[in-house]
């Protein structure tokens, strides 16, 4: 799957010069993220200027999807009802440039993925459902990627914001312990946050 490369003119222009006068921004990206999120997305995640946080439910909602549930909690007013058909449980604080490039750092490195499974091997298939508890959209001035994580298999799912295209999928096993990290971090006074572990529990 690759998501669309529809640019609006003057969008593409003004992410293109952000992304150029960037200092966190890296020269190249290698080609196979390009090819795995296409162009869009990586030049969006590069240019990352803040970060909305969020604790997802696991599964997805809406009339393909399963029933939601009622935690209790008082969003905030403006606050997306779901994320990718996920249902937003949870808030937590926006986070900035830093946040985001510790994020697209992790996704852009060859070393987050082991090359026998998603999204560059297929060697290896998981057998659990993706099932995320946290979500990172990342923005670039008005334009955004959401980033899911389930910390339940260690995959991470990427989509354009108000893309059409379905999320891509990837297995971040050697990364886990930095996203556990980051998810801690935005959402420390979270329970089921603060518990995860740097090792996947064994199914």
């Amino acid at each position: 799957m690759v998501i669309g490369r529809r640019w609006n003119g003057a969008a593409g222009l003004a992410l293109a010069a952000l992304i150029c006068v960037s200092a966190d921004s890296w020269a190249k990206v290698d080609k196979k993220f390009e090819t795995w999120l296409g162009r869009t997305a990586v030049q969006i995640l590069q240019a990352g200027d803040r970060v909305e946080v969020f604790v997802v439910g696991p599964q997805p909602v809406g009339a393909r999807g399963y029933a939601d549930d009622n935690t209790g909690y008082e969003l905030p007013p403006g606050t997306p009802p779901t994320i990718r058909r996920y249902p937003v449980r949870r808030v937590g604080a926006s986070q900035g440039r830093a946040f985001a490039q510790q994020i697209t750092r992790l996704i852009l490195d060859e070393r987050s993925y082991q090359p026998e499974m998603y999204p560059f091997g297929r060697s290896i298939m998981k057998g659990c459902a993706f099932a995320p508890g946290v979500a990172f959209r990342v923005y670039a001035r008005t334009r955004a990627v959401d980033v899911l994580v389930c910390f339940t298999c260690d995959e991470i799912a990427v989509a354009l914001v108000a893309g059409k295209r379905e999320m891509l999928v990837g297995d971040i096993d050697p990364a886990r312990a930095a996203f556990v990290r980051l998810a801690k971090e935005a959402l420390s006074d979270v329970p089921e946050i603060a518990k995860l572990s740097d090792v996947r529990p064994p199914s």
